[in-house]
């Protein structure tokens, strides 16, 4: 090949990877701002840290550059091998572009399925179906290039091919490891976030616990006029301390009876100091035992309601171990309900795996201790259950019992419920609002 085919090859080798250059950084723009990614940036657990975007970037560039490089050179085996560079790696992409279009295309129609088209998804499908038509174009090129001296190309191909192999099993790692650590930092991040608001729902329920205790054993009393000090006779300190959260203020307040001075209720309230910060929200309880939250209370644009967040009720699993159970005796018990507990009956819960014990009469989770009651005589296909909190004033404070009627009744203090017990709030068994809950947290 003389010299002046040569150059113009080589001249001709190098504008397709410019063109290459501006295609590929056309395809990342569209791709990484269309709505769908972002969307999906938006509500990841973690981004991808940027050191390790900066890598990839850069493990992709480089043998672009060293091949424009060595193809700007005089020497016919540094030129030979700047083809063999380029070849190789727009060759490697060649090979895999069938799955990588497939893989945009289905993006693409994804995208397109849930909503109005996402038109820097369609920009980003079109940059790469341009950019693989370039490559073809620059392999062909190279090749035509390399003969001028096949040995450094040689050399030149298995070199890139080497760096691709291993380079990119080396960038998978450090991607994996830098996304965990990333996922790791967030979780740590978020812990530090919701912390005061975990620590201060402990703290109201502790106290809670404390009262409900007192007031079981004496009902007579009431409930104190302040707690602090708690008057004599009460064998728990739940003195509220100046600052035990920093970034709550608590308070207790009676509600008094004006008839006869006595206070039958009382709301333990804990306040954040800033309005605004996630995670944080007002808590309520009265002597129902229930943690009312005051949701979404730091968003300007919303209407705040009073909610049950989280409920003892669903953390009991009463009522998918009811419907169960029910499920069972139609299905699988002839009408008849089970003298016992197994695991048939039990089915799946959701929330923990329980343990079976005394025979099948009693049921263990970590914060609660279920009962099963058999059937009565005269009537086979009825039961009752009985779900009594077991780390009371720590992780519960709300027993649960479901009648043989199927009424489910539920009560705050330190005791398995009975049917004298009122049944519980509706917004305690289901996201709702609790309407009939007087607070007014603002």
């Amino acid at each position: 090949m003389n010299a002046a085919a040569l150059a113009l090859r080589t001249s001709r080798l190098r504008i397709a990877l410019g063109v290459a250059f501006v295609a590929a950084s056309a395809f990342f723009f569209f791709f990484y701002t269309s709505a769908a990614l972002q969307h999906d940036r938006a509500n990841a657990r973690a981004s991808v840290p940027a050191w390790i975007v900066l890598l990839g970037v850069g493990f992709y560039l480089a043998p672009s550059i060293i091949s424009w490089f060595l193809l700007t050179t005089r020497e016919q085996k540094f030129i030979a091998s700047g083809a063999g560079v380029a070849c190789t790696f727009f060759g490697v992409f060649l090979i895999v572009s069938p799955y990588t279009f497939a893989a945009m295309f289905l993006f693409v129609g994804l995208s397109a399925w849930n909503g109005p088209a996402d038109r820097g998804l369609e920009a980003a499908a079109l940059t790469l179906l341009v950019y693989m038509v370039i490559s073809l174009w620059i392999v062909w090129s190279a090749l035509r290039v390399g003969k001028v001296q096949w040995n450094a190309f040689g050399v030149s191909v298995g070199a890139t091919a080497f760096y691709l192999y291993f380079g990119l099993q080396s960038l998978s790692l450090a991607a994996y490891r830098g996304q965990q650590h990333a996922e790791q930092k967030k979780v740590q991040a978020d812990m530090d976030l919701y912390k005061p608001a975990m620590l201060a729902r402990q703290r109201i329920v502790s106290l809670t616990a404390c009262l409900l205790k007192h007031h079981m054993l004496y009902p007579e009393a009431g409930y104190p006029a302040s707690i602090d000090p708690l008057p004599p006779g009460y064998t728990c300190d739940p003195k509220l301390p100046t600052d035990p959260v920093p970034e709550f203020t608590f308070a207790y307040e009676p509600q008094t009876d004006s008839a006869n001075n006595r206070v039958p209720d009382f709301q333990l309230t804990a306040m954040p100091r800033q309005k605004g910060v996630r995670g944080r929200e007002p808590i309520m309880i009265d002597s129902r035992g229930i943690v009312f939250v005051d949701y979404p209370w730091e968003m300007d644009n919303v209407t705040p309601k009073i909610m049950v967040m989280p409920s003892d009720f669903s953390y009991s699993q009463i009522n998918p171990l009811k419907l169960n159970i029910d499920l069972y005796i139609k299905n699988k018990g002839a009408g008849l309900a089970p003298a016992t507990l197994n695991a048939d009956a039990i089915g799946y819960l959701g929330y923990e795996e329980p343990i079976i014990e005394d025979g099948g009469t009693r049921m263990e989770t970590r914060d609660f201790e279920t009962l099963y009651l058999p059937p009565k005589t005269g009537n086979a296909n009825r039961f009752a259950i009985s779900v009594r909190c077991k780390s009371y004033g720590q992780n519960c404070l709300r027993s649960y019992f479901a009648d043989y009627d199927g009424t489910v009744h539920a009560t705050g203090e330190p005791r398995q419920a009975t049917a004298a017990d009122p049944v519980p709030l509706l917004c305690e068994k289901v996201t709702a609002e609790c309407e009939d809950v007087i607070w007014g947290p603002l």
